[in-house]
């Protein structure tokens, strides 16, 4: 084993640590605005929710949307759900659901995520 100082970037995520205060913070910044521009979504504006309240998404029988690129994103944003953002897990559990088969609907609440 080698001791390399201190950490700074542990599988895309940013570690900043300040020993004298006591805290550690991560930030998946970089992989985030990384896969914003992939996806075509480097000009959304924030919101304070993830997914609309009271909001049923229902199975389809068949796709209506793009289904790779709907897994596609929804993998990307799982990453970040796992890494940093627990605050998306509702959301993208409920999307991937329907992965297999994704309506407008299902595009039009990923695209809330994002």
């Amino acid at each position: 084993m080698t001791d390399l100082g201190e950490i700074s970037w542990i599988l895309g995520i940013h570690v900043t640590r300040d020993r004298e205060e006591g805290w550690i913070a991560l930030s998946q910044q970089k992989y985030l605005e990384e896969v914003l521009e992939r996806f075509d979504k480097a000009n959304v504006r924030p919101i304070s929710t993830p997914s609309l309240p009271n909001h049923h998404l229902v199975h389809l029988p068949s796709p209506e949307a793009d289904v790779k690129h709907f897994q596609r994103a929804l993998g990307a944003l799982m990453y970040l759900m796992l890494g940093t953002r627990p605050d998306i897990a509702y959301t993208v559990t409920a999307l991937g659901c329907h992965a297999a088969n994704p309506g407008t609907k299902h595009q039009h609440a990923l695209d809330r995520l994002f």
